[in-house]
């Protein structure tokens, strides 16, 4: 029984964090087209610019957290304007200019902070016993500001009017410069959401496993991996491929050996794209 309320809960969290970092990813794919390849990136950031203004400013972790989210958002549409936009249409140019970022920013954070991980402050302690399972009031908190969050992306591209924009920019980029829609605009704000709740999901899964250097690599991976099982450009496979990734990965780790759920995502990215390459929700090219 302990084993199975581990594996549920567990699986819940990590699927609920893989769920929030994917759709970012997703969002910037679907209406710019572009892989972003610094996305890990603004997971490491956030992390960071939580520890920074927690313990160097002892600023309260709430207002610690917002303003994370925003200095991150905002560094990320620095980076659109700057670096992504002159080379928009040469994808194989922004591969490279997303990555060279993804690595400024880990040396950067060496030189700062040096190579050891900092710990960052919980939002909550103590913990709750599952039967014989103790999961911490964090990680709890954690997977529920992961499913709220990509609750109201969901809602915000859906039932807003600056959401159905980037819809439009993303369905028929043309047709939504005919009815005023500018797309640079959209691809800015776009990249500032995605880069928002990718420092979300750091600063609040850093208490947990604390803030490091390297940390943009593995995110970047699982996230990847989400979009391309999810379908890409699409939001709800995103969500759906999150769980599924974080709910396999538990099994394997609780069940076989926790040298092993890495593999999960390399083996579900295989037989996607084998055997059904458009993703679990994508739409069939025409």
């Amino acid at each position: 029984m302990a084993t199975l309320i581990n594996i549920l809960v567990l699986g819940a969290i990590w699927g609920a964090i893989y769920s929030l970092i994917a759709v970012g990813f997703t969002l910037i794919f679907g209406v710019a087209g572009i892989i972003n390849l610094s996305h890990g990136a603004f997971y490491m950031l956030g992390a960071y610019l939580a520890y920074t203004f927690m313990t160097i400013f002892k600023i309260n972790v709430w207002l610690s957290a917002l303003m994370a989210a925003g200095g991150t958002a905002i560094i990320a549409m620095l980076i659109d304007r700057f670096g992504i936009r002159p080379t928009r249409e040469r994808h194989v140019y922004v591969l490279i200019i997303t990555l060279a970022f993804a690595m400024f920013f880990q040396e950067l954070m060496y030189a700062i902070y040096g190579p050891h991980g900092k710990p960052v402050k919980s939002f909550v302690s103590g913990d709750i016993i599952l039967g014989d399972v103790h999961v911490s009031y964090q990680k709890i908190l954690t997977f529920f500001v992961s499913g709220a969050l990509v609750t109201l992306l969901w809602l915000f591209i859906k039932k807003t009017r600056a959401g159905k924009s980037i819809s439009a920019v993303a369905q028929n980029r043309d047709a939504a410069v005919y009815m005023g829609i500018q797309p640079e605009r959209v691809y800015l704000i776009t990249m500032g959401i995605s880069a928002a709740l990718a420092a979300v999901a750091g600063v609040f899964i850093a208490p947990i496993l604390e803030a490091v250097p390297t940390m943009w690599v593995f995110p970047l991976f699982k996230a990847f991996a989400a979009v391309i099982i999810g379908g890409l450009g699409s939001i709800e496979g995103a969500i759906l491929a999150g769980m599924l990734l974080g709910y396999s990965e538990t099994l394997v780790s609780v069940l076989i050996s926790a040298n092993y759920p890495d593999m999960v995502y390399l083996v579900a990215i295989i037989l996607i794209l084998v055997l059904r390459p458009r993703g679990l929700m994508g739409k069939r090219a025409h």
